[in-house]
């Protein structure tokens, strides 16, 4: 095939090479490359097509470079330099796109946060990662740059600047993410630019769209965004995109099923990722039934289990996926997706997500006589640890343990069969159940507390706590939720309440059972209820 690469681009392949990365033996890509900066050199083959779109803003992939050029040249009057922690945090938009790529062009790492954290989650994840600039809209007592503001840069397109690269690091960090653990609050998990160009090689051998192989013609994908940008699958589809002469389409504020389908209708988007939660009450909304969404043509879901009822609703909803509803199994820690299947080869598998991708090697843990035990995966993907902790998280010989039960078949099929970590998924966002205990713990009337995940029809899972009151404690569950929004996440904070009048069910070491606690709740009837006498449910 004639090369059409720019000059200075990057090589793509599919040729797999055993390497050592962190000591390990390893499956690498052999043409790769060396920086996740470097995909913008590959996006000028794709310099006229549109990249953004949000509302009335639309950037062709060379405005785009164009405005993470200004971006950068910013950064760089603030200081920051190769090595530097910029933390992002914010919802969807430009900015904050063009501003993740300006800290990569600087050789920065991106330090993700979640915009849905509270102040004090905020306030503690930035002691954490001590970034020397902030990108935000909240008020900061650090030093900061706010989205607003660089909107202007972005649109100062009279300003032309070359982009300027810093030299590539395969083994400098590229992000740092956070994620819900089992114990506390969220840690950062600290990703290279070897793994996130992995994971992104990877995804893209899997769905056909290697830049080298692909044409002038090709048409590039309509994809629309609907997954915050400081998750994994955000990042995913944001550079996919920009690879393969795509354009992402982002909504103007908080998730809307109308807007969705407005949206598909008018710029005709054939590939809607999302998760569970987001498809259903898109499926349910009324406007659905009016709206032409003939173009889809894919809708990969991910953040928490997907039913075989909601991929059969999806197949018969959009008459272009047919047997396109895919699953896709990936963890932060090991930098992005380890499995993937289409919906045929799932559908024929209740209960699988897949097989593993080209440089990804899975196995099962200690299996049980069923051949169930703990998944692990050794791959080039794999994160350098948590901010702030010694030692890797892979073990002596590369592999990392998911916190996923499950099997792998003769054929290499994966099934994930069920969790063994603490960590509740409500509507695609982790939490984990020892974050919002120590919360619920701080308030001088708890003395106990567990929490646990109950199943919900639209969110999957929703956070629910039993908690045990000091004797003729006054207080309400209405008092108990104020407490807990004041320190957690909006989604962390317990939708369901026990207040239970016995103690919490203890192991011999006296460790809160929590199965027990969920098992009994749900016998009961799974729902609010307070114990206490002359109360009833709030």
């Amino acid at each position: 095939m004639h090369d059409t690469r720019p000059p200075t681009a990057p090589s793509w392949g599919r040729e797999v090479t055993m390497g050592v990365v962190d000591g390990h033996p390893c499956r690498l890509y052999a043409d790769r490359p060396h920086s996740v900066a470097e995909f913008l050199h590959t996006a000028r083959r794709w310099a006229d097509r549109e990249l953004l779109v949000q509302g009335t803003r639309r950037l062709t992939s060379a405005e785009h470079e164009q405005a993470v050029a200004r971006v950068a040249a910013v950064l760089r009057d603030h200081g920051v330099g190769p090595g530097d922690r910029v933390a992002l945090i914010g919802f969807n938009s430009i900015e904050w796109i063009v501003s993740f790529w300006a800290v990569q062009a600087v050789g920065g790492t991106a330090v993700l946060g979640n915009a849905w954290w509270s102040d004090d989650e905020v306030t503690a994840a930035l002691d954490q990662a001590d970034p020397v600039l902030v990108i935000t809209d909240r008020d900061q007592r650090r030093p900061a740059l706010s989205m607003a503001s660089l909107r202007s840069v972005v649109d100062r397109v009279e300003d032309h600047l070359p982009l300027v690269l810093a030299p590539p690091d395969e083994d400098a960090l590229s992000i740092i993410m956070f994620s819900s653990g089992t114990t506390g609050a969220p840690k950062g998990v600290l990703i290279s630019h070897r793994a996130v160009v992995a994971n992104i090689h990877n995804l893209l051998v899997l769905t056909g769209r290697l830049p080298d192989e692909l044409p002038d013609t090709h048409p590039g994908t309509v994809s629309l965004l609907s997954v915050p940008l400081f998750h994994l699958a955000g990042i995913q589809v944001s550079c996919n995109t920009l690879l393969s002469g795509g354009r992402l389409v982002f909504l103007e504020g908080r998730f809307d099923p109308a807007e969705v389908l407005r949206l598909i209708e008018i710029e005709r988007v054939r590939v809607w990722g999302s998760i569970p939660t987001m498809v259903s009450r898109v499926l349910d909304h009324p406007d659905f039934a009016v709206r032409d969404v003939s173009s889809v043509s894919s809708v990969p879901m991910g953040g928490s289990a997907v039913s075989p009822e909601l991929r059969e609703r999806v197949a018969t909803a959009f008459a272009g996926v047919k047997s396109r509803v895919g699953s896709l199994y990936g963890l932060t820690e090991a930098g992005g997706v380890l499995a993937a299947g289409s919906g045929k080869d799932v559908a024929a598998r209740p209960g699988c997500v897949g097989r593993a991708l080209p440089v990804v090697e899975l196995r099962i843990a200690n299996p049980d006589h069923e051949g169930i035990g703990e998944i692990q995966a050794r791959t080039p993907t794999s994160t350098g640890g948590y901010l702030g902790e010694d030692g890797a998280i892979a073990d002596t010989d590369g592999w990392i343990s998911s916190g996923d039960l499950g099997r792998i078949d003769a054929d290499g099929w994966l099934y994930v069969t069920g969790r063994s970590k603490d960590v509740i998924i409500r509507g695609g966002e982790n939490v984990g159940a020892v974050h919002v205990e120590d919360r619920l713990l701080t308030h001088p009337d708890v003395l106990e507390a567990a929490v646990v995940a109950l199943p919900h029809p639209d969110l999957g899972e929703e956070v629910a706590a039993a908690v045990v009151l000091r004797p003729n404690a006054a207080v309400q569950i209405a008092d108990l939720e104020a407490h807990a929004r004041q320190g957690l996440a909006r989604y962390e904070v317990p939708t369901a309440w026990w207040v239970r009048a016995t103690s919490l069910p203890l192991n011999a070491t006296g460790k809160v059972l929590r199965r027990e606690v969920r098992r009994t709740w749900l016998e009961n009837g799974g729902t609010t209820q307070d114990e206490r006498a002359g109360r009833s449910t709030a």
